[in-house]
């Protein structure tokens, strides 16, 4: 067997050895364009979404109060009475209350 051929194989076990983790762990990555998407559908936020809340950041000493609208892997979408709709880097977020 010739070296192209024992890298293909390879690169097609790896492959599917990553499809079967995703699979077991419930996250789906999506190509597109060379950019690589989490789908994060069963999130924990899911189930908060429409509620009202304070969002915590670690960079900041307030905090801003909303509707959650919307969390993807990567921001978390809020909609404020006073400054509109924000969108919130979920890296920044130190934590979120949900009112009772």
């Amino acid at each position: 067997m010739d070296v192209a051929s024992m890298i293909a194989i390879n690169n097609r076990n790896m492959i599917t050895m990553m499809n079967a983790l995703q699979e077991v762990n419930h996250i789906v990555l999506i190509n597109d364009n060379g950019k690589e998407y989490e789908d994060m559908s069963g999130s924990m936020l899911d189930q908060y979404i429409g509620k009202e809340c304070v969002v915590s950041l670690f960079n900041e000493v307030g905090a801003i109060k909303g509707k959650l609208m919307d969390a993807d892997s990567q921001w978390v979408k809020v909609e404020t009475p006073k400054k509109g709709t924000q969108l919130i880097n979920r890296n920044m977020i130190r934590n979120i209350t949900f009112s009772l």
